[in-house]
């Protein structure tokens, strides 16, 4: 390999086209079909030598960011459009929700305070979603059989075949306006279980607005997952 050659981890596998993935610790995964040439593999790379560099900064960046980002004791945080201090615990009290307090271990590592915020928003979530979604599935004309809250990262909500519905305690830190769009997409689905055009429809019906929400929230993802949350 050449000093110039981009080092990188190539993947074959059962597929017709070359895919570039940058890892999260900056590293390059080629994916590629079974019998390509390795010369076409690196031809390739070579050519999207300008894209490489510029995405693994980006990541790199983002894991920097990651790292430094945290929340500390006098913090303030906004949980279903209600804003709780961070502090540290005294003597004699438990970590965890105090009224309008959010109290902290002494000293805590990120994690840690992922953690008891997790648990603060299941919390919330559980009071709060149940009756929520009720409100609005009688406001909209939905109906539904039940209501969990969720752990999940990677979705905000989901509506299973039997319209069961399942929110994540992460949607606590969106405010009303991202927590009512998720519980219509979500009735939605009892009615309309694809995205088609029909369902999309259905939702803009009921809130023309929901393209700013998602925008709204897709921000908050980004925001998340810098805090590690």
């Amino acid at each position: 390999m050449t000093q110039e050659e981009i080092p990188y981890r190539l993947v074959r596998a059962r597929r017709r086209t070359l895919a570039i993935h940058i890892l999260p610790d900056g590293s390059v995964e080629v994916r590629a079909p079974m019998q390509m040439a390795e010369s076409r593999i690196r031809q390739f790379v070579a050519e999207k030598r300008g894209w490489i560099t510029k995405k693994q900064g980006e990541t790199l960046e983002r894991q920097r960011l990651r790292r430094e980002t945290r929340l500390s004791p006098g913090d303030s945080v906004v949980l279903l459009d209600r804003p709780y201090r961070l502090e540290t615990a005294a003597p004699g009290e438990v970590p965890g929700l105090a009224g309008e307090r959010i109290l902290l271990p002494d000293n805590p590592g990120k994690e840690e305070t992922a953690a008891l915020l997790e648990d603060v928003c299941r919390r919330l979530g559980r009071d709060y979603f149940p009756g929520r979604v009720a409100e609005l599935a009688e406001k909209w004309g939905f109906s539904f059989q039940s209501v969990s809250v969720t752990g999940a990262k990677t979705r905000w909500g989901s509506c299973s075949g039997k319209d069961r519905l399942c929110f994540s305690l992460r949607l606590c830190w969106a405010g009303i306006r991202g927590v009512d769009y998720v519980i219509l997409h979500e009735l939605a689905h009892t009615q309309v279980r694809n995205h088609s055009p029909r369902f999309w429809a259905l939702v803009a019906d009921r809130m023309p607005d929901y393209r700013q929400r998602e925008e709204e929230l897709r921000e908050l993802h980004r925001r998340l997952y810098l805090l590690g949350l």
